[in-house]
């Protein structure tokens, strides 16, 4: 049965166990249906490389001058060919590429999406040559991700008070839990974002061609959706979840 308390002189009704579960059960759904979109994300990007494959020489020899003239070989970055290196296999098919900054390597199936390769050098550049704390955007990548995750937490099993009741700190984490959720993988898009526009600048230097720049442009935007659709939607999850719960948790006066 649930309790009835007084709040600054008015009566308040907490809210029944059954409704707070069909209130979790309700926003774990919501959060479901508006997260089901992330893994199509990618399904433009990997469309738009394919469609840069027979280009892929071009690319290639034009990736290899970028390294060369980007000055990070004297900072040990080394470009590793992911079709003979033991990497997972999403790497070996040139499915995927990467950069990392523990070992300091761009890991590349060179002879399939070469174009990836200038945004990965991007990455380097990010996180050895970097000015003004970019390359700290990189290492809020992992933390930023887990804060998103705990704030779902905060909007799901947190306990609503009265309107008009005192905030606590928690009180205010739970209030503000989806725009915290969106902020916390900002660095992320950010660094992303930074990666590509770096990679396209040595692109230029390399002397890449009008066609091959408006290639990997449109190749970096479509993979920029990802990331900026993962922070949108996470963070329109987590808000959902919360006004969810909010609806069928808060203790309602007893008029």
């Amino acid at each position: 049965m649930s309790s009835v308390y007084y709040y600054n002189g008015q009566e308040y009704k907490q809210r029944a166990q059954l409704s707070q579960t069909e209130g979790f059960v309700l926003a774990s759904l919501v959060s479901s249906a508006i997260l089901s979109p992330l893994p199509y994300l990618g399904k433009s990007f990997t469309k738009q490389i394919n469609k840069e494959i027979p280009n892929n020489h071009l690319y290639k020899d034009c990736f290899e001058r970028a390294f060369d003239i980007s000055g990070l070989k004297s900072k040990g970055v080394e470009v590793i060919e992911a079709q003979s290196a033991n990497v997972p296999m999403m790497y070996k098919l040139g499915q995927n590429a990467c950069f990392d900054p523990i070992t300091n390597k761009v890991v590349l199936n060179t002879d399939k999406i070469s174009a990836a390769g200038f945004h990965e050098l991007g990455h380097a550049l990010n996180a050895l040559k970097s000015k003004y704390g970019v390359k700290y955007l990189a290492k809020l990548r992992a933390p930023g991700y887990i804060l998103a995750g705990l704030m779902e937490y905060f909007a799901i099993f947190s306990r609503t008070k009265p309107k008009g009741a005192p905030r606590s700190f928690t009180d205010v984490i739970e209030d503000n839990c989806g725009k915290i959720a969106f902020l916390a993988m900002m660095p992320t898009v950010l660094e992303e974002g930074i990666a590509s526009w770096r990679g396209i600048k040595l692109a230029k230097k390399a002397g890449a061609s009008k066609e091959l720049l408006n290639g990997m442009k449109k190749i970096y935007l479509k993979a920029h959706t990802t990331y900026t659709g993962r922070a949108v939607l996470g963070g329109l999850a987590v808000f959902a979840s919360r006004k969810i719960m909010d609806l069928f948790t808060r203790p309602k006066p007893v008029d």
